[in-house]
């Protein structure tokens, strides 16, 4: 298993990419997904911009699998014409990082508010933004997200039959399927075709879903309750991860955490998951 830490924890925190290649080579991650707001910043400030990064995360045994963003797929021409312009500079930025995959989301809409005026422009244009990268030798990978079209495992095989691109993949995030009410196991079975990245985080209870929603993530004064290291919550991740490590020795996983004090949850959330790693290599020993 590829485990990789995502820049997006620190959004709220004072610390250098420097630092953060640090955290993650002490602590034994394989790399750091990239947020596209901190992509953008450090390719404006430092020399060289991406391609010294990418050497020094290179140096130091680490990789970057991934520069998550937004981009909107609704609106008019206009709009999405200033859409294919910025998603221009974040190919640009992707192959300066030295990174194969930008991850976005389908649309800003519900699968189940949709209708067929919104789902036929959503998949053409992520048609014409997956074809846009390709050509550039860059994945487009639509995350399983609430208040997209990829919002349970039905809608996001729709996205997939109806943009048809072979660019196209998945970045699977378990809490938020588990939260439309599918089964993690079943849900990763049926989009594992065309996943190429998973996101793992988890929830003390439902009730607390709301905590997720972007205003209330991006607000440093928002609320944290019910945020939970993956083996306090919700969903059963020893589970998931022992499915990961059986049937994917290269899974590529990302760790998303929004709470407090990054730097601690992280190194002991690695450790937790280096303990069910060794358990399940353990148990396959035995048998």
């Amino acid at each position: 298993m590829k485990l990789s830490l995502c820049t997006i924890s620190f959004r709220h925190e004072l610390v250098s990419f420097d630092e953060l290649m640090r955290l993650a080579q002490t602590s034994g991650f394989s790399g750091i997904e990239l947020w596209s707001v901190h992509a953008a910043s450090l390719s404006r400030r430092l020399p060289f911009g991406g391609a010294g990064i990418a050497g020094d995360m290179r140096s130091r045994g680490l990789e970057l699998p991934m520069i998550s963003g937004y981009v909107k797929l609704l609106g008019d021409s206009d709009q999405f014409a200033a859409t294919e312009r910025e998603w221009e500079e974040m190919i640009a930025r992707a192959r300066l990082f030295g990174t194969d995959k930008l991850r976005i989301f389908a649309g800003d809409i519900a699968s189940a508010s949709a209708g067929e005026r919104e789902w036929a422009t959503v998949t053409r244009r992520l048609r014409q933004l997956a074809e846009a990268a390709s050509r550039q030798g860059v994945r487009t990978v639509v995350e399983t997200h609430p208040g997209s079209l990829a919002d349970c495992t039905a809608s996001t095989l729709r996205v997939l039959e109806e943009t048809e691109h072979p660019w196209l993949g998945i970045n699977l995030d378990f809490l938020h399927l588990w939260e439309a009410g599918d089964r993690p196991k079943e849900a990763y079975e049926a989009l594992k075709p065309w996943t190429v990245h998973y996101h793992c985080k988890n929830i003390g209870d439902r009730r607390f879903l709301n905590v997720f929603e972007p205003g209330n993530v991006y607000a440093p004064g928002g609320s944290r309750e019910g945020m939970v290291p993956l083996a306090e919550g919700a969903v059963d991740y020893a589970e998931i991860i022992r499915m990961l490590a059986e049937e994917q020795k290269e899974a590529a996983v990302s760790l998303e955490w929004f709470g407090a004090d990054p730097v601690g949850y992280l190194s002991a959330e690695k450790d937790w998951i280096d303990s069910v790693l060794r358990s399940t290599s353990a148990g396959r020993a035995d048998f």
